[in-house]
């Protein structure tokens, strides 16, 4: 056999093989587009977005969970404080104003402060509480503490006749044998800031007190003492009169006295709380 003719056989085998595999594979492999949907494999990544080019597969958006209602807290009830454990019969809580009387022969026992008597069981406090107002930098003097029943009737005649022209027999049958005066219980102080009206005992009124540095911080740390603003404005249904002094606090102890300051009473409001209390509203 020529050369020739091997080549030719040779080509012709390789020929027929090439056939043969390409036939065997149109057979055993479908295309993808023949494939149906359930079989067509899933695209990788994000599809392309409607108005970019092809067609995207439609986006499945889960409808979100229904966010739950919370269940409301209820509102406690709001439950006052409650009251300090105190003795309203302690003498710290004796009772002196327009309509009730402590009698004509009350006398406290009281010690000497500045010129002056207070009932010597709060000595140490007022004392603590004067102190207090000097070292805080004021000018700071006792204008009023204890009077005795002879003396405030003596004034209440001499200043009503002057100051308001009555009758003297009207003025004594209204205020003679009273003991209505809180002066009188030795537990009051009138505060100011005028060296010349120290233990003054002819002029009480101090109205511009009111207006002064002192004042504010005496309201603001009396209770510190044990010492209450005595004639806060709006409670005179409860204690009729007040004092002409402005800086007229009244002692009633520590626990009683941030009480009645922190819930805005007057002394006859803290003492109606209590069982058993003496006091005797004003007339309406």
């Amino acid at each position: 056999m020529t050369d020739m003719k091997r080549v030719f056989l040779s080509c012709l085998t390789a020929l027929l093989l090439l056939s043969l595999c390409l036939s065997l594979a149109a057979c055993g492999v479908r295309r993808t587009s023949d494939l149906t949907a359930e079989e067509t494999p899933a695209a990788s990544g994000t599809a392309e977005a409607p108005g970019a080019g092809g067609t995207a597969a439609a986006e499945i958006v889960a409808e979100p969970a229904p966010t739950p209602t919370p269940t409301p807290t209820p509102t406690p009830t709001p439950t006052p404080d409650p009251k300090p454990d105190i003795d309203i019969n302690s003498f710290e809580f004796l009772l002196a104003n327009s309509y009730n009387s402590i009698g004509m022969e009350f006398r406290p026992e009281y010690s000497n402060f500045e010129g002056q008597g207070i009932d010597a069981r709060i000595y140490d406090q007022a004392l603590a509480f004067l102190t207090a107002a000097r070292e805080a930098g004021f000018e700071c003097w006792i204008s009023a503490a204890f009077r005795n029943s002879e003396f405030l009737n003596t004034w209440y005649l001499s200043y009503y006749n002057h100051v308001y022209n009555r009758d003297p027999v009207e003025t004594a049958n209204h205020f003679l044998a009273q003991g209505i005066d809180e002066h009188q219980t030795g537990l009051a102080i009138d505060f100011t800031d005028q060296l010349y009206r120290n233990a003054l005992y002819e002029i009480w009124d101090d109205p511009e007190m009111a207006d002064t540095e002192l004042y504010q911080w005496l309201v603001k740390h009396c209770t510190e003492y044990g010492f209450i603003l005595r004639y806060p404005e709006g409670k005179e249904e409860f204690y009729g009169v007040a004092c002409r002094h402005p800086a007229h606090f009244r002692y009633v102890g520590v626990e009683a006295a941030e009480y009645i300051t922190e819930h805005d009473l007057c002394l006859e409001e803290f003492l109606l709380m209590y069982e058993g209390n003496n006091v005797i509203l004003p007339k309406p």
